[in-house]
């Protein structure tokens, strides 16, 4: 009686594929959490405006920080001084929003020339941790059309201009954005 399951000398089982399926997954893993060089100062400085000073490079004097703040300290503080709004929305489970956090918010060169340019909120989605939202984040939700996390919307009180980008392209792209939508919201 002849075994019509015979493998060819040489050949490859596809079980033997389907055994190193999860040790390929192990390693992608492995190699997604090494660290990433990451710019000198000078570097991040270029990109901010080619300085190393970070309110010469924004535009606005180094001793005017902005802290993370809530909406409505936001749009006070906006309508005093004229700077700009950006809206962070982000959610917890969310990992490129734990990466824009980690690589931009908290970085902290590129943290402060982001305070410099900007009054951050951070507008944190908890509809999946607790069922629902605050009335005011969903409100804000719905006035942006946010439908992917994260998304950062850059406004103007007094302009009344909006700029809005979804996604995380890394620390480099994300500050750039946020220096273009910031001048561009004036």
């Amino acid at each position: 009686m002849s075994d019509s399951r015979k493998v060819e000398r040489g050949g490859v089982s596809p079980w033997f594929i389907l055994l190193l399926l999860p040790l390929a997954l192990l390693v992608g893993w492995a190699l997604g959490r090494v660290d990433v060089p990451r710019p000198k100062p000078a570097e991040t400085a270029a990109l901010v405006g080619g300085t190393a000073q970070v309110g010469e490079a924004t535009g606005t004097p180094a001793g005017q920080l902005s802290q993370w703040t809530t909406y409505d300290a936001a749009m006070e503080e906006s309508r005093r001084t004229g700077k700009p709004v950006m809206l962070d929305f982000n959610a917890e489970w969310c990992g490129p929003c734990q990466a824009l956090k980690r690589e931009v918010f908290d970085d902290s060169r590129r943290g402060e020339a982001v305070r410099a340019m900007v009054i951050p909120v951070s507008i944190t989605d908890r509809s999946r941790e607790e069922g629902r939202n605050p009335a005011q984040t969903d409100e804000l939700q719905a006035r942006y059309q946010i439908d992917a996390f994260p998304t950062l919307v850059v406004f103007s009180p007094a302009s009344g201009r909006t700029e809005q980008t979804k996604g995380f392209g890394g620390g480099d792209a994300s500050l750039q954005w946020i220096r273009a939508a910031a001048q561009s919201v004036k």
